[in-house]
């Protein structure tokens, strides 16, 4: 009799079921063909593809991927999310460092998603698809994005949702919430087509038809609307003068060898050549920019280039900035601005403070040289500079960042808050050939350009290159693979947006409402009732 029993107890089990309103679980197929179809519609929201409407559709997706009845499920999907999103958009990694860094930098960067992915799926679970849990999910994934741009070795930013919406309305909400509350606003956005889609497929609530998918819609839609009309901060400008004209310099070079980190003599030579085609159309600046890596290896120590700059800076009447790296020791170097006029080397330099891990420097080199001999590519370690970049040039407060620094909030906000007027950005995107990579980072100059209402001069060797004002206008600028230059009387400001004033407390706000939800969701009873079924 009482194996009888036990064999009945043996045959029922326990399963959490949404019951408050009704809710069903995504089944797991469904969960993971959603979570990969999500990831690639998040690699089209952004450049070269531009289709930034198709970003709240992939967070939405992510999210139905998520409420599913296992965590073991959700942490793959957002795995899958992450995977099918990270794998092309960072597809300049493999031409940088070969297929197998690639795709470790992708997985690595797809588990913050994974971990996203639970943490909404626990959220959805306990509380349901309302509006206080819509909240929750959007400030999480805010914060997920600001953990993954922060963390290991300073993070990597690429891929922020606010990197999508370079040519969106929604852009006008940057200079008010900064990268983290755009990321909030993206996050909101998936959370109404999740709705919208349970509600279209009678997942959410009993008794549901097609119009309850009306209200969660027309929120999103309002959202987008009222973008639209979002007036910008007020930004002064200085009383001494409203422009400064700037010239950028693009060489140019032949196109190196993939997986090569070596720039040819030829990148000093083309560039004293397009600035003298420059002087010689009449052209004239009050600053001439040259790009990151533009003079070679530590040139204030090879005085037949130096006199050249020189010459170059007499003959245009304004100094020129230009880009090196030199020693630190025998094993580092610095990467390194430097403002050169008529007499050599002013003293005005900045230093790269935010070097990447791998691809400038590596972190922890003895544990990863056992792992891969990729590790030998970077032989010297780039050692981070401790001061903030603002040079006083022509009466104007310019502000210098170097290559990957313009996709890090933190690194604009310190440059800004320091009293940049305008914002000089040195890169060299010649080593990731004709990859996507140097127009997603033309994409992140604009949409920094609005957030820190400053504009933002972005020089590079190769291209893309362009000029943007505080509004986001496009001033002039220089295809990729072409050697030119542009100039412009380039927009300075003084005011300070919300978003560069206020970051840190916009950052604690978003964190605390993911941190309410969250232990409203540990802490109220459960939302869901245990059903005991038969095993099949």
């Amino acid at each position: 009799m009482k194996d009888e029993k036990h064999k009945a107890a043996s045959d029922t089990r326990e399963i959490l079921v949404p019951h408050f309103e009704g809710e069903k679980f995504t089944p797991p197929f469904v969960a993971l063909v959603s979570a990969v179809v999500g990831g690639l519609l998040f690699h089209l929201a952004f450049d070269p593809y531009g289709l930034w409407g198709l970003l709240p559709l992939a967070l939405g997706a992510l999210y139905f991927a998520s409420f599913t009845r296992r965590w073991v499920v959700a942490f793959v999907s957002g795995l899958l999310f992450g995977t099918s999103a990270f794998i092309p958009l960072f597809s300049w990694a493999s031409i940088y460092a070969g297929l197998g860094p690639h795709l470790a930098l992708a997985v690595f960067e797809a588990l913050f998603i994974a971990a996203f992915s639970v943490l909404a799926r626990f959220i959805l679970v306990r509380r349901g698809i309302r509006f206080s849990s819509s909240v929750g999910i959007a400030c999480l994934w805010a914060m997920v994005e600001f953990a993954r741009s922060s963390v290991p070795w300073g993070g990597l930013s690429w891929g922020m949702s606010a990197f999508a919406y370079a040519e969106s309305p929604l852009l006008n909400f940057g200079p008010w919430l900064g990268v983290t509350g755009l990321g909030a606003v993206s996050g909101l956005l998936g959370a109404y087509v999740l709705s919208t889609a349970c509600s279209l497929t009678f997942r959410r609530a009993r008794g549901s038809n097609g119009m309850h998918a009306v209200w969660p819609a027309s929120v999103a839609i309002i959202l987008v609307l009222f973008a639209l009309v979002t007036p910008r901060p007020a930004n002064s400008v200085d009383s001494g003068h409203h422009s400064i004209r700037v010239a950028g310099i693009q060489g140019n070079i032949e196109r190196p060898k993939a997986g090569s980190y070596y720039i040819p003599d030829t990148m000093f030579a083309n560039h004293v050549k397009q600035m003298r085609d420059f002087l010689a159309s009449g052209g004239h600046a009050q600053l001439v920019v040259w790009p990151e890596d533009s003079t070679g290896w530590d040139v204030q120590r090879k005085p037949e280039r130096m006199e050249a700059l020189k010459e170059l800076a007499d003959e245009a009447g304004a100094p020129i900035l230009v880009g090196t790296q030199h020693p630190n020791g025998t094993q580092a170097r610095f990467n390194t601005s430097v403002l050169v006029d008529e007499k050599g080397p002013t003293g005005q330099e900045y230093t790269k403070r935010h070097p990447v891990p791998f691809g400038e420097y590596i972190p922890h080199r003895d544990f990863f040289s056992k792992i891969t001999n990729k590790v030998s590519l970077v032989d010297r370690d780039m050692t981070p500079g401790n001061k903030v970049g603002v040079l006083d040039v022509s009466g104007a407060k310019v502000g210098v960042l170097i290559c990957f620094e313009i996709a890090y909030e933190q690194s604009v906000a310190d440059t800004v808050n320091a009293g940049a007027e305008l914002l000089i950005v040195q890169s060299n995107n010649a080593l990731f050939l004709d990859s996507h990579e140097s127009i997603q980072q033309l994409a992140q100059a604009k949409v920094f350009a609005v957030i820190s209402g400053r504009s933002v001069v972005h020089v590079s060797t190769v291209g893309d290159s362009a000029i943007f004002t505080p509004e986001g206008r496009r001033l002039t600028g220089l295809d990729h693979w072409t050697e030119g230059s542009m100039v412009a009387d380039v927009p300075v400001r003084t005011g300070l947006t919300p978003a560069m004033q206020h970051g840190n407390v916009i950052k604690g706000i978003i964190a605390a409402l993911a941190g309410v939800v969250l232990l409203a969701s540990v802490i109220a009873p459960p939302r869901t009732i245990k059903e005991r079924r038969s095993r099949s």
